[in-house]
């Protein structure tokens, strides 16, 4: 009867084994751990963190530097519409230059703009528009 109580006792405490492995929960697999992990953000691991900052401040220095690059494209096109501009101009100034000493371009200039004539003739002034306004504002 001994052996057979022992057995029983073997059976019982092999029984309180299986019983007691199912009641406990099994431990999560390394990937449940990983979703765990994950689910708690990408920002949660310092390197994540540190690559996130890098990446953002590499884009908004690409950002500036685009910026920067159409600006200076707008700025250039500007200058080189003024720069053609000034050449004309150069051109015009050039060709009058070589008219300032002649006889008919200093008659010019002193009717344009001191008003002179010659002794047989008779100056009339018209008011312009701005004289207009002027005097009638007063």
């Amino acid at each position: 009867m001994s052996r057979s109580k022992s057995k029983k006792r073997e059976l019982r405490s092999s029984e309180r084994v299986t019983e007691a492995s199912s009641e406990i929960k099994p431990r999560a697999s390394k990937k449940q751990n990983k979703k765990k992990s994950s689910s708690r953000g990408f920002f949660s691991k310092p390197a994540n963190r540190r690559n996130a900052i890098i990446a953002a401040v590499v884009l908004l220095l690409l950002a500036a530097s685009v910026r920067n690059i159409v600006k200076l494209e707008l700025e250039n096109r500007r200058l080189r519409n003024k720069q053609k501009e000034l050449i004309e101009q150069r051109k015009e100034l050039q060709i009058e230059l070589k008219n300032v000493n002649s006889k008919e371009y200093i008659e010019e200039q002193a009717r344009k703009q001191l008003r002179l004539v010659d002794p047989d003739e008779i100056l009339f002034v018209f008011p312009n528009e701005k004289e207009k306004d002027n005097a009638k504002n007063k």
